[in-house]
C-alpha cells in the first residue's frame, strides 16, 4: 500500500504555489480554478473507488495532474512532494509531445489506460474542462465535445479491466454526467 507523505491539503496548496510561480493562467485567472475544479471532481465521485487509498492517490493526482505539462516538474519532483503512485499518475495523463492535438491525446491515452486510477483522474479532468468551457462560453467547449467523442469508448473499454477496483454503479453516474456535459448521444 502507498501511503501519501503529506495530507490533501498540503499536496493541494503545493500544486498552487507551484502554477502561481509557474505564472500559469487558465482563461484569463489564477490557473488554481481549474485545478479546484478536478479536485472537485475527485471528491464528487470519490466513492467509484471501491479503496479509499485510491480515491486518496486520485485526490493528489487531480491536484497536481498539470504540474509536469504545464510547470515544468519532473517525476522525481512529483514525487518526492507526494509519493511514487502519484507521481505516476501525473506522467500518465502528461500530454505527450506531438505535431497536432489529436496524435497527442492518442499517444497520451495509451499511457494512462494502464491505470484505472489514472482513468479516473483523466475523467475529472474531462468534466472541469467540459464544465467550465460550457458554462462560461468559451471556444475550447468545441474542441472538448469532439475530443470527448474518441476518448469515450476507450476510456470506457479500458475500465472493463479495472471492475474489481470500481463501483460500476458510481462509474455509470461519472458516465452520464460526462456525456450530458459534452452533449453526447450514442448512435444506434
Amino acid at each position: 500500500m502507498t501511503v501519501l507523505k503529506t495530507d490533501l491539503k498540503a499536496i493541494s496548496a503545493f500544486a498552487k504555489e507551484t502554477h502561481e510561480y509557474a505564472n500559469n493562467r487558465y482563461d484569463g485567472m489564477n490557473y488554481y480554478v481549474h485545478i479546484e475544479m478536478v479536485e472537485d471532481s475527485v471528491d464528487k465521485y470519490e466513492t467509484v473507488f471501491k479503496s479509499h487509498n485510491d480515491y486518496l492517490k486520485a485526490r493528489a493526482g487531480g491536484s497536481c495532474h498539470d504540474l509536469i505539462e504545464d510547470a515544468q516538474l519532473t517525476f522525481e519532483d512529483i514525487r518526492k512532494a507526494t509519493c511514487k503512485a502519484v507521481a505516476r499518475i501525473v506522467l500518465d495523463v502528461t500530454d505527450v509531445h506531438e505535431e497536432n492535438r489529436l496524435l497527442r491525446h492518442l499517444f497520451t491515452m495509451g499511457k494512462t489506460v494502464k491505470n484505472y486510477i489514472s482513468i479516473i483522474v483523466k475523467m475529472c479532468d474531462m468534466r472541469a474542462n467540459g464544465l467550465y468551457s460550457r458554462d462560461n462560453g468559451s471556444s475550447m467547449y468545441k474542441k472538448y465535445v469532439a475530443e470527448y467523442e474518441y476518448r469515450r469508448p476507450i476510456f470506457k473499454m479500458a475500465l472493463r479491466w479495472y471492475g474489481e477496483y470500481l463501483d460500476t454503479e458510481m462509474l455509470d453516474e461519472f458516465w452520464k454526467e460526462l456525456d450530458e456535459i459534452h452533449g453526447y448521444k450514442k448512435v444506434v
